[in-house]
């Protein structure tokens, strides 16, 4: 190297070291700036939105399998809900430094896990559902659980197996069926010839319909211990479809800073979440489509979810495999990154681990990380159950909410953009916290007994607004992470990020079981958790020094998604 290009190098280090963490202001000759290659993270992000497709479905469908299907209290799915977490712990890391290994494949190192994971877990995915309706087709056996005569006939013959709070439901159950008022309401509110006054809809349920909903899974329960090789085989099948899933979240994950220079990551990451998003909003239409077609509890499976769920997933495999070309764009980002001067410091000093004050920031990163998944994770773990057997709202409805849920964060990807460029993104996170817990305060004190019209509109006007808030603290706080790893181990950053996000969701579905099911006529505590969990994710931000950008020169909106030319 000759010495101009030594002073070169010396002084663009120099710079990279005076801004926050690498953050570069690419101007170079005549003002112009470095841009966001929008076709290029828009292909890379296909595996991202294959990934969010099926979580999305995962995170609706599986409690409500778990609860209605095989009988589960609150406590004991939230063990299984946990379990994908559990094993992002040790897995996500593990896969993650695996593939920035320099793997001899012709798709390139991240890509060859996205192609592999994606098969397996769609074979998964399907023999799970299989099983899940051979459970379902038991239940048939016993007649419509959404008759409550048929459930009342069950319990009058087999009511006296259970004791305890169980009997004291069923008899709640028995005697409110009894009740030809509450006979007439179940019947009027299922054909529309009826609208309850506030006063009339607390009575009925909490006299009749939440025992009824109880009565329906104690026999589903009971059907699951009679047949327990049936739910073991459903277990083995779901752990195998995550093992699956977790090898290549990782991967997928850390292609975007593999072909995005570190000053665009929060607008590319915004970009990445957008395409989660898209994926996430396909498969709530599925959903949505499923509860408008069955919209008992009881009415059919699920295996037609998932087999929609297994080809759209492979759909966007697809599309990802014509699409990317790793190796190539991992280039172009090396050749982008040369011609505007922007060297990254980390790989200057590649083989000097992170500084004192780096690491501190690292793991106060993560801390923030734990705990708004903490607070976010219990609330939406539980939601679909919450939501239909708390409020009262029917299974079409929550759908409504998690779309306008996911508008809300899609509405939050420019902001957000906008924000991180502007503010930097510790600043931006911590506006995002605050917009949360903001929103979701009100949850605590919506209850059955307001109006059901206003409940429906106060409940989702929240849950909108939380979307905006904590898309927010998501896209901000994976660049943070990376912008502290080196391009060689990006991947393994990316699994740190992870261990984090799923430590919280494997603890937080269960403790917030737990704090339900000690609550009885109480679960909306589970948004006073919520709130605190996320909360305290503002005081470990804002104790964080490094991992932020700087911010730059303002810019037009549409160049932050300008192609490079």
């Amino acid at each position: 190297m000759d010495k101009d290009n030594e002073q070169l190098v010396a002084d663009a280090a120099t710079d990279a070291a005076s801004a926050s963490e690498g953050a570069v202001s690419a101007n170079g000759a005549g003002g112009a700036e470095m841009k966001l290659d929008f076709k290029r993270t828009l292909f890379v992000g296909f595996a991202f939105m294959g990934i969010m497709c099926f979580w999305e479905v995962y995170d609706y469908i599986m409690p409500l399998i778990l609860q209605r299907v095989f009988g589960m209290e609150y406590a004991e799915y939230g063990i299984i809900m946990g379990l994908d977490n559990l094993l992002a712990i040790f897995l996500l890391p593990f896969f993650g430094h695996l593939s920035d290994k320099r793997i001899k494949a012709r798709t390139g190192r991240r890509t060859t896990f996205i192609f592999w994971g994606t098969i397996l877990a769609v074979a998964f995915i399907i023999v799970m559902a299989v099983i899940e309706h051979v459970q379902y087709g038991l239940l048939t056996k016993v007649g419509d659980l959404d008759d409550p005569q048929t459930v009342f006939d069950y319990m009058l013959q087999y009511g006296d197996n259970w004791s305890g709070d169980d009997k004291v439901s069923i008899n709640n159950f028995i005697a409110g069926w009894q009740n030809a008022d509450y006979q007439m309401w179940f019947k009027g509110l299922a054909d529309g010839s009826i609208e309850l006054t506030a006063e009339q809809n607390a009575l009925y349920n909490e006299n009749f319909l939440t025992p009824f909903y109880e009565s329906q899974r104690l026999i589903a329960a009971q059907i699951r211990g009679n047949n327990i090789g049936i739910l073991a085989m459903f277990i083995v099948m779901l752990l195998a479809t995550l093992v699956a899933m977790s090898s290549y979240r990782s991967p997928a994950i850390a292609l975007m800073p593999d072909v995005t220079p570190k000053p665009l990551r929060s607008q590319a990451n915004a970009l990445i979440t957008f395409m989660g998003g898209a994926g996430g909003f396909v498969s709530i239409l599925i959903y949505t489509v499923y509860n408008m077609v069955s919209p008992g509890r009881y009415q059919s499976s699920h295996i037609w979810i998932f087999v929609v769920l297994g080809v759209l997933m492979l759909v966007m495999l697809g599309a990802f495999m014509a699409v990317v070309r790793e190796k190539k764009f991992v280039q172009m980002r090396y050749d982008e990154e040369k011609r505007w001067n922007v060297v990254d410091e980390e790989e200057v000093h590649a083989g000097e681990p992170l500084g004192k004050e780096k690491k501190l920031s690292f793991f106060l990163i993560l801390g923030t990380v734990f705990l708004w998944f903490l607070g976010w994770n219990a609330i939406k773990s539980h939601l679909s159950t919450y939501a239909t057997g708390v409020l009262k709202f029917e299974d079409s409805f929550v759908s409504v909410i998690n779309i306008l849920n996911g508008a809300g964060g899609a509405i939050a990807l420019l902001p957000v953009a906008l924000l991180a460029a502007k503010f930097g993104r510790k600043k931006t996170i911590l506006m995002g916290v605050v917009i949360a817990v903001c929103a979701f305060i009100p949850c605590i004190f919506l209850n059955d007994g307001i109006n059901a019209i206003l409940l429906k509109i106060a409940f989702t006007a929240c849950f909108l607004v939380a979307g905006f808030g904590l898309v927010i603290i998501n896209v901000n706080t994976l660049p943070m992470v990376t912008e502290l790893a080196k391009g060689s181990n990006v991947g393994q950053y990316t699994g740190y990020y992870y261990v984090a996000s799923m430590t919280a969701q494997a603890v937080t579905p269960f403790l917030a079981g737990l704090i339900m099911d000690a609550n009885p006529g109480k679960e909306n505590l589970i948004f006073v958790y919520g709130v605190c969990c996320i909360a305290a994710a503002f005081v470990t931000m804002f104790f964080t020094k490094h991992g932020d950008n700087r911010p730059e020169k303002k810019k037009k909106t549409i160049e932050y998604f300008a192609e490079e030319d």
